[in-house]
């Protein structure tokens, strides 16, 4: 495991959840769950409480789900096992939120909640189905900001389980190695048309082998007359002296002498 890609995740569940689509979603199924009150809640709680109970269930569930598909996304590389394992773990931390929530809220202790087993799966289902209605609903908005638009040519050359977003390009032999937050793979082409195809405005090239994607620059930082940019997913990409002038100008380095 990666500190890059862990931070990564979480930087891209976060702005999953910010989206306008997936707010008004999220909004939506908590009204009309506070409203209909299922499974005697609305026998239980009074309006606001039911409005809480079900705020904190619809969105502590939908969020475990987004984060444990993004890290599976940046961990696992076999795209069934990939997704075997994001339901299963998915699963697992509704269950979790499900009786933690319960207990807090109905005073429920564990050892006497297997008697109420059937209202807590009931709970379980309707937590789940309404995550996965909704990252299904936000699933287009959020395929398409990936890249700003429709994805680079470059990557119709990866294999189906290696199409990320972009982070870097780095000359290999007569290959390209195009690393995505997916994984690598080599590439048989010129840097200069990898690039082309990667897309204008997508990145910039730091040094006569490498191209970086800017937004997935985690940090920068000098040594001696060149530079050294660590990427998502935690590999260093070297910056030339010659293209110092180039990161900066991109706001990946100060101006000035300073060292980040």
């Amino acid at each position: 495991m990666k500190p890059g890609a862990t931070q990564f995740a979480l930087r891209e569940t976060r702005a999953f959840l910010t989206r306008g689509r997936v707010l008004a979603g999220l909004v939506a199924a908590i009204l009309i769950l506070a409203v209909s009150g299922p499974f005697g809640t609305i026998d239980i709680l009074g309006p606001l409480a039911r409005a809480g109970y079900w705020g904190a269930l619809v969105v502590l569930t939908f969020s475990a789900g987004v984060l444990t598909d993004r890290l599976c996304d940046q961990w696992i590389k076999r795209a069934r096992l990939r997704a075997v394992l994001s339901i299963v773990v998915t699963g697992a931390l509704a269950t979790l939120i499900v009786l933690l929530l319960n207990a807090f809220v109905f005073g429920w202790s564990p050892f006497d909640m297997a008697s109420r087993w059937l209202l807590i799966l009931q709970i379980l289902l309707v937590a789940l189905v309404v995550a996965t209605g909704l990252y299904a609903l936000a699933a287009g908005e959020s395929g398409g900001a990936d890249q700003a638009g429709a994805p680079p040519p470059l990557l119709d050359r990866l294999p189906l389980d290696k199409r990320g977003m972009l982070v870097s390009i780095s000359v290999q032999d007569h290959y390209v190695e195009v690393v995505t937050t997916r994984g690598n793979a080599l590439v048989l082409m010129r840097l200069t048309d990898a690039m082309r195809e990667a897309g204008e405005g997508a990145g910039i090239r730091v040094h006569r082998s490498h191209w970086v994607a800017t937004d997935q620059v985690q940090a920068a930082r000098r040594e001696g007359e060149r530079a050294i940019l660590t990427m998502t997913g935690g590999h260093e990409i070297p910056v030339s002296r010659t293209y110092l002038p180039v990161i900066r100008d991109a706001g990946l380095l100060p101006r000035g002498r300073e060292i980040t």
